[in-house]
């Protein structure tokens, strides 16, 4: 049932453009980082030509900061902005009521667009990683697999973590706009927290930021046990009420 409903989530996804605007958007930034990080330098030369500013040659590790920098502010939207409304404004709709009153546990309709959400981002990451790293080889010969395939890991356990927040928040609000709303909030807050250096470690937020740490200073998996750690059961547990939210709501 639960894969039936995924290629439910697929073809709808497809009929509405969405699927074609969030591939474009992955395969686009893996494809423009590794150039960006390798003419940023001359770029920079040229614009300030009349001052004297000593720039680093550019190295792989530019590539990649540069991908993970992308993957983090604009595919991060982008992936926000398709799946807030995922469940909420089927219920604003009235479609979601409409799904349930065919018989379709509800449980198992959550689960499947969460199954579908993480399957699409976790699949566009690692085809997105491969292009970048195809081509930061071509303009950069040393570049690293190892250590960058392990950060491009922390990030893919930090999405597990905004997909499940953007599940709860879409069970909870009523529409797509509520939703965004709870996403927010929760984000900015665990945003703050993470200043705390007390709390950092715990915070799933931290992974990000782990993130750029192991591509430039290299890989140190005892600094991200912790994150990772919380950041799985706290994936868990919003999913778990997320749809304990959704079955106890009366669908009108």
């Amino acid at each position: 049932m639960i894969f039936k409903l995924m290629k439910k989530e697929f073809y709808e996804f497809q009929k509405t453009g969405k699927l074609i605007a969030i591939i474009i958007t992955f395969l686009l930034f893996s494809i423009i980082s590794p150039i960006t990080a390798k003419i940023m330098p001359e770029l920079m030369k040229s614009i300030t030509a009349e001052i004297t500013i000593i720039v680093p040659p550019p190295t792989w590790k530019d590539a990649f900061l540069q991908f993970f920098k992308n993957l983090n502010q604009m595919v991060f939207l982008i992936v926000v902005l398709l799946f807030i409304g995922g469940i909420a404004e089927e219920k604003n709709r009235k479609t979601a009521s409409l799904v349930v009153s065919k018989g379709v546990d509800r449980k198992k309709w959550v689960l499947a667009k969460f199954f579908f959400q993480i399957s699409l981002v976790f699949s566009l990451t690692s085809i997105s990683f491969y292009l970048c790293y195809y081509y930061s080889v071509i303009l950069f010969p040393d570049t690293k697999f190892d250590t960058a395939i392990q950060s491009c890991v922390l990030y893919l356990i930090y999405m597990l973590f905004i997909i499940s927040l953007t599940i709860f928040s879409s069970t909870i609000g009523n529409n797509t706009i509520q939703a965004g709303g709870i996403f927010i909030s929760i984000f900015i807050i665990l945003v703050l927290l993470n200043m705390i250096p007390s709390i950092k470690d715990y915070n799933p937020m931290y992974l990000s930021s782990l993130e750029n740490q192991w591509i430039t200073s290299g890989i140190y998996w005892n600094s991200a046990t912790r994150p990772i750690i919380s950041s799985l059961i706290v994936s868990t547990v919003l999913v778990l009420i997320g749809i304990y939210s959704f079955n106890i709501q009366e669908l009108e």
